[in-house]
């Protein structure tokens, strides 16, 4: 059960969630293929949402972005970035349903070419110091998984310990290269 998340910090993995979502598409670190952040995939769904295409578009990419990371962690007991749990997913979401509804401008990031860039826009986001980037990955050649923690669903409920686990997990990002991500998780403990 998730307790009450501030919403400045719903907003903000919401931002995150995009600027990666946006690092990860073709004309970025090629991740996945969803083209929703594109300049191409703006350009059709602006004749389908002409209002809110860059919402249609995030909303797409994120989803990408999601199923790409579920079928990497597959049966794991494990949180990432785009996968928090049913409850808290929904409460970040809100925040871009809230941002359409109330007209709420947001540029798409450019595309993202290196890890570099990719430092220099999470930066702007989250605090990217004192956070270590070693530790083993395991997976194979077009992907791989790396545990940069636990968590519980208590502290989950809990602002800091959620700021500072979206913290972990969107810093590892930075390991990453073109054709190769790897997701960070992680590891649920059950109590």
């Amino acid at each position: 059960m998730v307790g009450h998340i501030h919403p400045e910090l719903l907003s903000r993995i919401l931002d995150l969630r995009i600027l990666i979502a946006r690092a990860g598409e073709q004309d970025s670190l090629k991740w996945w293929n969803s083209h929703a952040l594109t300049k191409d995939g703006q350009w059709a769904l602006k004749r389908l949402y002409p209002r809110y295409a860059h919402y249609a578009g995030a909303r797409l990419s994120i989803a990408a972005a999601s199923l790409v990371h579920a079928q990497k962690i597959a049966q794991r007991p494990a949180v990432t970035l785009f996968g928090l749990g049913v409850e808290l997913d929904a409460q970040v979401m809100m925040q871009l349903d809230l941002r359409r509804l109330d007209d709420t401008p947001f540029d798409i990031p450019p595309a993202i070419h290196s890890t570099e860039e990719l430092r220099r826009l999470l930066s702007q986001i989250v605090d990217l110091s004192g956070v270590t980037l070693s530790g083993p990955a395991e997976g194979s050649s077009n992907g791989a998984l790396v545990e940069v923690g636990s968590i519980n669903q208590e502290q989950l409920t809990k602002d800091e310990k959620l700021a500072d686990a979206i913290q972990r997990l969107s810093a590892w990002y930075l390991n990453s290269q073109p054709n190769q991500l790897i997701v960070p998780y992680l590891r649920l403990i059950c109590a």
